[in-house]
């Protein structure tokens, strides 16, 4: 579109350029900026020429309105000399361009082409946008579910906005899905193979998911998590609802080779919540392990396996893993006791009471874990636990063998804590041999080293090793000092340098000290004994 007062520069831009070499054409020639918004309000244009200067309306009214209309349009302004400074406002408010009058029409027929090439750069992105919309929600939806912030809805807001989701339904939740046997099945019919299946599954979730109102999934290599959002006045209809789905998830996951557990999250009233419905469907996984007969575990359902998702149990669960860091049996025992001993009083349920005792030893392993230990032998004993589960006739057997579980976590850490140490001495040897002959090597220097406090070093180094640091270090430059007397011509305050020793006469101490023979004694002997063998 083309825009001027001036009905012979409006038609002079019309036919100078080469409109059709630019593969463009001119839909409306207009003397006035009024006439030129109609225009836009009727058909789409990419490009506007216009003069900065008319009546009614100028030229920075005009590129106002214009951008409100189609905030993408490529607006290109005439200028006299003396109105540059105008144009340059107008840039500021989105204007492409603008060039100067007299008009030079091989420069404007590069203007032209330049916003053209824009144009068609960015319709290339927007395609490519476009095409990316899915994955875009993928990401819009994990940044959602793992984002506790409270200006959630401020961060992720226009992302909604602009990948069309609903935020309006009146309930949303979070299904979570884990493929427990991804690895076998790869192993077994390879990498195709298992893809396919998790494919089907997937296929399967998206026909079934229609029954919601809104029903979106993402898929990692072993997890599949479901968003879903709904309207209903009664939530545990929905609820209701999401275990059929469950259900029927499992019921297929059965006809072909995966094996599955799924976590229900609890429902939340707004989609900026569904963080704490990601997290719950987490939670409730996390206690496959102590229900390993069951395959569907409902954040909402927490009587139904009498374990709590509260901080209060955390905090009572966590005074035992204290415990245990200090490995401290005594306290163990009587801790293990007095927790029994509420069960019984509070439940005296067997089933509540065997669910208490996987929940403890299942928060125990988790602490293991976090201490890198291997807990292969323990993950056997509570599956034996497991299966034991109809031969315990009395708490008192329960605890007996918490007790010796317990037992068998201490002698664990203790054994890794002891390799530890052991390692740690190694590093201090080992930094030892490489800096002996540094003069300044101090106790600061190796602790700083190895990562650990001057006084916890020392006595961890004697305790393990049974001599101090210090003897250490001269130990090896004692015999350092040995192989120079022995081997070579060097004297007495060159070897005493090379040995670490700050003065000759600190290293003849030293040496007398260690051997009760002078370093030049020591040199003479054995330079006889060369001669004799000689």
């Amino acid at each position: 579109m083309i825009v001027d007062d001036n009905y012979i520069l409006v038609e002079g831009i019309a036919a100078g350029i080469k409109w059709h070499e630019l593969g463009a054409e001119v839909i409306f020639k207009e003397n006035d900026g009024y006439a030129a918004i109609e225009d836009m309000k009727k058909k789409p244009v990419d490009l506007i020429i216009s003069d900065i200067e008319m009546p009614k309306m100028d030229g920075i009214e005009m590129c106002r309105q214009a951008l409100a209309i189609n905030p993408r349009v490529r607006i290109l302004l005439i200028s006299a000399f003396d109105k540059f400074d105008y144009a340059k406002r107008a840039i500021r408010i989105g204007v492409y361009d603008y060039i100067e009058k007299p008009i030079d029409y091989t420069y404007l027929t590069q203007k032209i082409s330049a916003a053209f090439e824009i144009m068609d750069q960015e319709e290339h992105n927007l395609k490519i946008i476009e095409q990316s919309r899915p994955v875009l929600l993928d990401k819009f939806l994990m940044n959602l579910s793992r984002n506790t912030s409270e200006r959630v809805q401020e961060h992720l807001g226009q992302y909604a906005k602009f990948l069309n989701i609903r935020t309006d339904y009146s309930h949303y939740n979070v299904i979570k899905v884990e493929i427990t046997n991804a690895a076998d099945i790869e192993r077994e019919y390879g990498v195709v193979q298992y893809q396919m299946e998790t494919l089907r599954l997937t296929d399967h979730l998206r026909d079934s998911g229609c029954v919601f109102d809104w029903f979106w999934i993402t898929s990692g290599y072993s997890e599949i998590v479901c968003y879903i959002g709904q309207n209903t006045k009664t939530p545990s209809h929905f609820l209701q609802v999401i275990h059929k789905f469950a259900q029927d998830l499992l019921d297929f996951s059965g006809q072909i080779l995966t094996n599955i557990n799924i976590g229900i999250g609890t429902i939340v009233d707004s989609i900026w919540n569904i963080h704490i419905s990601y997290e719950n469907a987490s939670n409730a996984l996390k206690y496959r392990f102590c229900f390993p007969h069951e395959s569907i575990y409902d954040a909402n359902d927490v009587d139904k396996h009498s374990f709590s998702l509260t901080f209060d149990s955390d905090r009572k669960e966590d005074e035992l893993i204290h415990l245990l860091g200090s490995m401290d049996e005594m306290q163990i025992k009587k801790w293990l006791s007095d927790y029994y001993n509420d069960l019984v009083i509070s439940s005296a349920n067997k089933g509540v009471i065997f669910t208490r005792t996987y929940n403890l030893v299942g928060r125990i392993l988790r602490f293991l874990y976090e201490l890198n230990i291997d807990v292969t032998d323990l993950e056997e004993d509570i599956s034996s636990l497991y299966s034991k589960f109809e031969r315990f006739d009395t708490y008192q057997q329960l605890y007996d063998w918490t007790c010796g579980f317990c037992q068998r976590v201490c002698n664990k850490m203790d054994t890794s804590t002891t390799t530890y140490h052991a390692k740690l001495c190694k590093q201090v040897e080992s930094f030892i041999e490489q800096n002996f002959t540094d003069n300044s090597l101090s106790l600061t220097d190796i602790a700083r080293a190895v990562g650990v406090s001057n006084a916890y070093l020392s006595a961890l180094y004697k305790k393990i090793t049974g001599q101090n640091i210090n003897d250490t270090i001269t130990k090896l430059r004692i015999q350092k000092a040995c192989q120079l007397l022995t081997c070579s011509e060097l004297s007495l305050k060159d070897i005493s340098v090379q040995c670490g020793y700050s003065n000759q006469y600190y290293f003849s101490s030293s040496f007398k000290k260690s051997l009760n023979i002078t370093p030049s004694a020591y040199r003479e002997i054995h330079m006889k004994e060369r001669t004799m063998n000689i």
